[in-house]
C-alpha cells in the first residue's frame, strides 16, 4: 500500500512539470533507431513479447528494441519515476484503472493521427474495442486483447465432489460452494482479496449502478456495498476463506504465487481465483498437481447485467517518445501481423483484430481455445456494455482504500457494516483530494 501511495505521489508531482511533446520520424528512417517498450506480466509473457519484438526487428533491419519487463507493482513505480524525469519508455503497457490519470497528465499521446494516415490500421477492430481507449475526442491507447471477468477454478476438485457451477450463479451460490469445498476437503477460498474494486463494481452493475461518477463516487448508501464486505466476513468467521497471513507471504501480482496454483497445504490453498479469462492457460501451466482448470463468470445477482467484455491491457505511446510514427508501426504490427498473434496467443486476451482469431486458431493451445469459447459463447451473448473508464483519482481507491479495508476486515478488526461505511467515506474523501 505504501508503494502505491509513492507511485501516486510521483505521478501527481509529474503533472506539474509535464507537457505534451511530439516529434516525428518517417517509416523509412527506422534503421539505426531504437524503441523502448515496457510491459508487465509473467515470465511466459516476457518470453513471448521478446519473440514478437525480434520479429519486428527482422521486418525493420537496423533498428533496436529495448524491452523492459517488470512485475505489476514494480512496473507502475518505474513508470511513475520515468514520468517525473521525462524519461518514460516510448511504448508502455497501460491498465484501465490508470489510463485516465496518464491521459489527464499529458503522459500519453493521441493515436488518432496515426490511425487517420493509415500507419495504425484499425479496419478489423470493432468500434466498441476502440472506444475503450478513447477520451477527450481522441484515442490514447490501443487494447492489446480482450477478455472477460472469470473465476478460474479447480474443475477436477469440484468434479470429485460432485459440485457443478451454474453460469448464472449468485454470491450466495459462491459462498455455499466455498463452504462445501472447505467442509469436505479443508481447501479454502480466495474471494477476490486485493482485487481492487473490480468485483465490487461488478456486483453493483447487477443493480444497474456504477461505483464511480465522472469525477467522484456514485454510491452514498453503505448498504449498497455491504454484501460485498459481508462475503469476506462470512468466509473468515466460518473458516472457508484464506487467512490474511497467507497473503502477507505472497505477491498476488505474480501468477505463480496465486493460492490456486501454489500452496503448501489446504490451509494455504484456494479452489478458485478471481481473475480474467486470458489467465486460464498461464494458470493451467502452473498446476503442479495436474488438476484441470475451468472458467465461470464472477458470481452476481444478475450475471448478464454484471458481466462485460474487457480490454485486457493497452499499449500507448508516451509523450517522451522520440519516434512516435515508428512506435505506431509497432502497435500496428502487434495488432495486425499474423505471426505476432500466433506468438502471443491468448496471453493478453483474445486478439482485437477479428480476423486474427480464426487465423491463429489451429496454433492455439486447448486452454487458449477454451478462453475464446468462454468469451464468445458465454460472455458476449449474455453481458452488458462495460462501464466508462474510472476517473483518474479512482486509482487512489483501488491502491489504498480498498486493500486497507479488506485487510482490516480479514484480520477481524472491523465487521462488514463498518467496512461498508468506511469504504464510502474514505473513497469519497480520496476522490475529493
Amino acid at each position: 500500500m505504501k508503494l502505491m501511495q509513492r507511485i501516486l505521489a510521483v505521478i501527481a508531482a509529474c503533472a506539474l512539470v509535464c507537457g505534451v511533446a511530439g516529434c516525428g520520424a518517417a517509416p523509412s528512417e527506422a534503421a539505426s533507431k531504437q524503441l523502448t517498450i515496457a510491459w508487465w506480466g509473467s515470465q511466459g509473457r516476457n518470453e513471448k513479447q521478446q519473440q514478437v519484438n525480434e520479429l519486428f526487428i527482422q521486418r525493420h533491419p537496423g533498428m533496436r528494441i529495448d524491452g523492459q519487463f517488470s512485475q505489476y507493482g514494480d512496473y507502475w513505480q518505474k513508470l511513475a519515476t520515468g514520468a517525473a524525469g521525462r524519461q518514460m519508455p516510448d511504448i508502455v503497457a497501460m491498465d484501465l484503472p490508470y489510463m485516465n490519470q496518464y491521459i489527464d497528465n499529458g503522459l500519453i499521446v493521441d493515436l488518432t493521427p496515426y490511425i487517420d494516415d493509415g500507419t495504425l490500421d484499425v479496419s478489423q477492430v470493432s468500434d466498441a474495442v476502440l472506444a475503450t481507449g478513447a477520451a477527450n475526442g481522441g484515442i490514447y491507447a490501443m487494447s492489446s486483447g480482450v477478455n472477460a471477468p472469470a473465476v478460474i477454478y479447480d474443475k477436477t476438485l469440484l468434479d470429485s465432489l460432485g459440485i457443478t457451477i451454474d453460469p448464472d450463479w449468485t454470491l450466495d451460490d459462491f459462498m455455499r460452494i466455498s463452504r462445501q469445498v472447505y467442509a469436505r476437503t479443508g481447501t479454502r477460498t480466495n474471494a477476490g482479496y486485493y482485487r481492487d474494486t473490480n468485483v465490487l463494481e461488478y456486483l453493483l452493475r447487477a443493480r444497474h449502478e456504477r461505483l464511480y461518477s465522472e469525477d467522484g463516487i456514485n454510491v452514498d448508501d453503505p448498504a449498497a456495498v455491504e454484501p460485498y464486505f459481508a462475503m469476506f466476513q462470512n468466509g473468515i468467521e466460518e473458516g472457508w476463506h484464506l487467512e490474511p497471513t497467507v497473503f502477507s507471504e505472497i505477491n498476488l501480482s505474480v501468477m505463480n504465487q496465486d493460492p490456486l496454483v501454489s500452496y503448501t497445504d489446504n490451509a494455504h490453498r484456494s479452489w478458485c481465483a478471481f481473475g480474467w479469462s486470458n489467465s486460464l492457460s498461464g494458470m493451467q501451466s502452473l498446476m503442479a498437481n495436474g488438476d484441470d482448470l475451468a472458467l465461470a463468470p464472477w458470481p452476481s445477482d444478475d450475471v448478464e447485467a454484471s458481466n462485460y467484455i474487457h480490454p485486457a491491457q493497452f499499449f500507448a505511446i508516451t509523450r517522451d517518445c522520440e519516434h512516435p510514427e515508428l512506435a505506431a508501426q509497432w502497435i500496428d504490427f502487434y495488432v495486425n501481423d499474423r505471426q505476432a498473434n500466433e506468438i502471443m496467443g491468448m496471453d493478453r486476451g483474445m486478439p482485437i483484430n477479428g480476423t486474427m482469431v480464426d487465423a491463429v486458431w489451429d496454433r492455439l493451445s486447448a486452454d487458449d481455445r477454451e478462453s475464446i469459447v468462454y468469451v464468445r459463447e458465454m460472455v458476449e451473448p449474455a453481458s452488458s456494455t462495460i462501464n466508462p473508464p474510472s476517473p483518474a483519482k479512482a486509482v487512489k481507491v483501488n491502491a489504498a482504500v480498498m486493500p486497507g479495508i479488506q485487510e482490516q476486515l480479514l484480520y477481524r478488526r472491523i465487521d462488514a457494516r463498518q467496512a461498508a461505511r468506511m469504504f464510502v467515506e474514505q473513497a469519497r474523501d480520496a476522490m475529493r483530494q
